[in-house]
């Protein structure tokens, strides 16, 4: 910034969508592709049943629609967030046709009719949190909403939780408050970072599965 104070949260928001926004067409292009390959070699997904994914939402996000498709075709039990404002929390509804289930909603997002049927956090095995940066330690930057941290508290120890992200969003070092979550992981097209949350972790890297009926 400057002037050498530490960067607060919103500085960050605004210089990792501006990084991002600044990357070309190609290079961009190319570190995605690499990301929807390493995709279903995450730790802990192979085994996972119960999975949830993020839909792309806004420009700096990474496209998941590759797997949204790879996870139908391996026969994952797909789940996807719908924004509950009212409740200030995020309603997992399980998504079978892309096309047919996702439908514009808050903010005009798509996300899951809310007619789907519906789990609590607690019964997923596994989660690929969005994020406009991530750190070292798994840390991550998201809108400033609070719905993924809430969610994150709500989770099985053995959940797995894991993002992929572009080069340039895996940082150092990001600001961190008391209600701020870690990841099991971060994947970026050539490292993998293993978070705090993993190294707590008493469950072997593959998880359990869990089920849905």
């Amino acid at each position: 910034m400057g002037d050498g104070r530490p960067l607060s949260k919103t500085d960050w928001r605004r210089a990792m969508i501006a990084t991002i926004a600044a990357l070309g067409p190609e290079s961009r292009r190319v570190e995605e592709d690499a990301l929807t390959s390493l995709f279903p070699l995450l730790p802990g997904y192979e085994a996972a049943e119960n999975v949830l994914l993020y839909v792309t939402a806004f420009p700096e996000e990474i496209e998941t629609s590759p797997f949204l498709s790879s996870s139908l075709s391996a026969k994952k039990r797909i789940f996807c967030p719908r924004v509950d404002r009212a409740a200030r929390q995020l309603r997992l509804h399980r998504v079978r046709d892309p096309a047919a289930d996702l439908a514009p909603g808050v903010l005009g997002i798509r996300e899951p009719r809310a007619d789907l049927p519906e789990i609590q956090p607690e019964e997923l095995d596994w989660i690929l949190a969005p994020g406009l940066a991530f750190d070292r330690r798994g840390y991550r930057l998201g809108r400033g909403a609070g719905y993924y941290d809430r969610l994150l508290t709500r989770l099985r120890p053995d959940a797995i939780c894991w993002a992929l992200c572009l080069s340039c969003q895996l940082v150092e070092r990001l600001p961190v408050e008391d209600h701020d979550m870690p990841l099991d992981g971060v994947s970026t097209p050539d490292r993998v970072i293993q978070g705090a949350r993993s190294s707590s972790r008493t469950i072997p890297p593959e998880g359990r599965s869990g089920s849905v009926g």
